[in-house]
């Protein structure tokens, strides 16, 4: 069973081709809008490391959407929660967003 936890926490394509037309955008990922928030505050991934403790190989997973680094959803979800208040963003929506992107019903946050 855990074999297959972590497997669906490595990256896979949650939108089929051909669902967005081209002038529509694709959705933005839980890594996408990670990566995104932190270039916009002008921080590397060694900057968000020292500031948050993660180590940045796992950050870099996460913004690549593989989480089978972070060592199961629970310490998946705490990463999230800890580098999206360290770029000063809600989590509650990145996990939301993560809890789908793995195939998990969305929890309470």
């Amino acid at each position: 069973m855990k074999s297959s936890v972590l497997a669906s926490l490595r990256p896979r394509s949650r939108y089929s081709a051909g669902t967005f037309s081209s002038e529509e955008l694709a959705p933005v990922s839980v890594g996408e809008r990670l990566q995104q928030a932190r270039v916009a505050a002008g921080l590397t991934v060694a900057d968000l490391a020292d500031q948050t403790k993660i180590r940045a190989t796992i950050i870099t997973a996460i913004e690549q959407d593989d989480f089978s680094y972070c060592g199961g959803v629970t310490y998946a979800r705490g990463q999230i929660r800890s580098l999206a208040k360290a770029l000063r963003t809600d989590a509650v929506p990145i996990l939301v967003e993560f809890e789908i992107q793995i195939g998990l019903p969305p929890s309470a946050h």
